[in-house]
């Protein structure tokens, strides 16, 4: 007697076989090794690491079960309503080490047959063997896990144990079913998968079903590139009036984090005539919060790692990084995910410490800036690390936040996804007031962009501008005929712009030497194309692109406000013989008593003459955009 395959699961690689014979309407050759071919399940697992886990370790994160619902249909657009008949009406499918082959029905040391019937299973009594129907089109499977909660088909959540809905059919692109649970780290304890659809041709093989956690993965981390400063002692405030302390915190409205309550898992996205989408098939969540305590404000994170600075207190470890790779990072907290995203703010305190020897610090108080809502849209699996970039440009304050004015000019901010499971996202949030974010689907984490698509929108506070068609504008950046003691930084292009600018053309050059030349944005943009490839919707004039090239340095900037221009005096050295040309030199400070050319000379006498050089006093928040 030929070996029967039964239905296996195996949290590992696919093994497949292929068939023409058909199970049902056509009559196998006697003696044939196809006769009876079952429908045998491979699952591969995701966890939110850099690696999957696979065999017994995956078995025991799903807590060495899950369920799965299968169907069939007669024809590949019938799928709609996650196809026509039912043939796994929520079957458990348990894993028991070093079983395999000790049973027809187990190849993998999972096992289906004769297994507790599930209590949503509807007139089902018995699990039993399960093969390959020719006669229809393709199939249909949906599985979850609980983990290593423990599953409840009716009653009260309390700690420990999830309620998990029966799977209905028609409500597949709505709502497959929901999972509810008492608090955030029993919730993070179930996976989810996407639907998997097989045809005709992929019949006799192994069924792939990969499992995700529902969970996603939050960390923040900070670094500083501030001339001739180093960084230290920040201090995070837990709220927009607080002061600041060592702990590290981000925060939003008050339904800003789940926590607790309901989820509703969907596939909106289904269907044969969709199958080039890439949503197609996938698995979403949307979150309904309980009555008390099913959302927060605050998040709090474990302490940032300390770097030991070179120039300073070396012994101390107390400095923060200078570069996007060795930023000062938090442990990942783990959190409920969040498609409709929330705005992040950060708040925070820190010390910049001389680097030239003379050990003078500055205390500068208040920074803080918004992270706008697209970029905190929290998905299954994902793993997502904001880092706080401080520049020579801070909203913060080095005085009395009350009657002084804030100054270096902003802090900027990285907004990272790090790495997991290749679902990467990245932003660059400037921290001022407003704030300027700028993303690229492309970019991967170190401090710089790549030729491409680069997206930018402006927060102020709880308000993103809708006005980037007129107050916003793109630059190139030439620095070829920079000052020698001219740094580049957002504070130099608003210097460029304001101090000495002149125009010629689409190009404005200051006193600096800094260049800018005017360059092309689209605000007319209505999406966003995000970090798994799905589009986020943006109002026009919210949002502006452009295509960026290959070793170029950009900067965006947004025009605040615009005040009466005035003037700077500046002092210049005239050395005999050399000016010949007495306009706009004068012999006051004041630049009221014009000088002249000595007589029988032709030249300004030597001395110190003083020039006026125009200052436009306009306010901009500038980003500086780097592109290798």
């Amino acid at each position: 007697m030929k070996k029967i395959y039964l239905l296996a699961t195996a949290l590992a690689a696919l093994v497949s076989c292929s068939s023409d014979d058909f199970v049902g309407d056509a009559s196998p050759t006697p003696g044939s090794e196809e006769v009876g071919e079952a429908i045998e399940f491979g699952s591969g697992f995701k966890a939110v690491t850099r690696a999957n886990s696979v065999g017994a370790d995956a078995a025991a994160l799903l807590g060495n079960n899950f369920v799965v619902y299968g169907a069939k249909s007669t024809n590949t657009t019938a799928a709609e309503n996650f196809a026509d008949k039912k043939v796994f009406d929520h079957y458990n499918v348990n894993f028991t080490a070093n079983t395999a082959g000790t049973t027809e029905s187990n190849t993998s040391d999972w096992e289906y047959v004769n297994q507790t019937v599930h209590s949503h299973a509807t007139g089902i009594t018995a699990q039993t063997i399960k093969y390959w129907d020719y006669s229809t089109a393709e199939y249909d499977f949906l599985a979850y896990s609980t983990g290593t909660a423990t599953e409840i088909s009716s009653g009260t959540v309390t700690s420990g144990n999830l309620l998990v809905s029966a799977i209905t059919p028609s409500t597949v692109r709505t709502a497959a079913y929901t999972v509810e649970g008492a608090s955030a780290a029993d919730l993070a304890k179930f996976y989810i998968a996407d639907i998997k659809t097989v045809l005709k041709a992929e019949y006799k093989k192994e069924v792939e079903l990969n499992f995700r956690s529902l969970s996603s993965k939050i960390r923040i981390g900070i670094y500083e590139t501030v001339p001739g400063y180093s960084v230290k002692d920040v201090k995070f405030y837990s709220a927009d009036a607080t002061v600041g302390d060592g702990t590290p915190y981000i925060y939003g409205g008050t339904t800003a984090f789940n926590e607790k309550g309901r989820f509703t898992v969907s596939y909106p996205t289904i269907g044969y005539a969709n199958k080039d989408n890439s949503d197609y098939n996938k698995a979403h969540v949307s979150f309904a919060p309980a009555a008390s305590e099913g959302q927060s404000a605050l998040k709090t994170f474990g302490a940032l790692t300390p770097k030991v600075d070179l120039t300073n207190d070396a012994a101390s470890g107390d400095y923060i990084g200078r570069t996007a790779p060795a930023a000062s990072m938090s442990p990942y907290l783990t959190v409920l995910p969040n498609e409709d995203g929330v705005i992040l703010n950060m708040k925070c305190d820190y010390t910049l410490v001389s680097t030239d020897g003379s050990a003078e610090t500055i205390k500068v108080t208040g920074a803080s800036a918004q992270v706008p809502t697209v970029y905190a849209q929290w998905l299954p699996n994902y793993a997502y690390t904001y880092i706080f970039k401080i520049s020579d440009k801070s909203n913060g304050s080095t005085g009395d936040p009350s009657t002084d004015l804030a100054g270096l000019y902003p802090i900027t901010f990285d907004a990272t996804v790090i790495d997991s499971e290749a679902n990467k996202q990245e932003t660059i949030t400037i921290v001022e007031t407003p704030s300027i974010t700028t993303y690229q689907k492309e970019s991967q984490g170190n401090n710089e962009y790549v030729a491409g698509t680069v997206y930018v929108m402006v927060q102020s506070g709880e308000t993103l501008a809708n006005d980037l068609d007129t107050k916003g504008q793109l630059y190139t950046v030439n620095v070829s005929g920079m000052k020698s003691n001219t740094v580049l930084s957002e504070t130099a292009v608003a210097e460029a712009l304001n101090i000495g600018a002149t125009t010629s053309g689409d190009v404005t050059t200051g006193r600096n030497g800094i260049a800018l030349t005017k360059a092309t944005s689209n605000t007319a943009i209505t999406t966003i194309v995000g970090p798994n490839g799905n589009n986020i919707t943006v109002t026009a004039k919210t949002a502006a692109s452009f295509t960026a090239t290959a070793s170029t340095t950009y900067a965006y900037v947004y025009t605040v406000s615009d005040a009466d221009d005035t003037f700077l005096t500046t002092a210049v050295n005239v050395t005999a013989g050399t000016v010949d040309d007495a306009d706009g030199y004068y012999t006051d400070m004041d630049c009221t008593e014009p000088a002249a050319i000595e007589s029988p000379a032709t030249h300004l006498a030597a001395g110190t003459y003083y020039q006026k050089v125009t200052n436009n006093n306009t306010t901009y928040a500038v980003k500086v955009i780097k592109v290798q």
